[in-house]
């Protein structure tokens, strides 16, 4: 999914293959990518001989599908359990990462205000 999010346009298997940082057989991406068609994950569409794949859902989506069910698992939903888990609190954030969590925060503030 991470190779077909980060590119612009809809992609061949051959090219979801040349594009994964681990070989893989084509025949192991291309069931991929079709189990992934079938579950509703990706676009499908014939071109030639071929099928091009493109994400139906957004990378937000699916995190909040994955994230949401273990944060209530395993937190209750307490947002203030979860967010120093995700950050990675077991290291010290560069100021980059600084810089960006206050632009959320800020985000977040305007949201609650409106």
């Amino acid at each position: 999914m991470k190779v077909l999010w980060d590119s612009k346009e809809a992609l061949e298997v051959k090219e979801v293959v040349d594009r994964l940082r681990e070989d893989r057989a084509y025949t192991t991406v291309m069931t991929t990518l079709s189990r992934l068609h079938k579950k509703g994950y990706l676009h499908q569409k014939k071109e030639g001989r071929s099928f091009l794949y493109s994400p139906r859902i957004s990378r937000d989506t699916v995190l909040r599908k994955i994230i949401t069910p273990v944060a209530n698992f395993l937190f209750n939903g307490d947002i203030r359990q979860i967010v120093p888990h995700l950050l990675g609190m077991d290291r010290e954030l560069s100021e980059r990462e600084r810089s960006e969590l206050r632009e959320i925060s800020d985000d977040i503030k305007d949201e609650v205000d409106e």
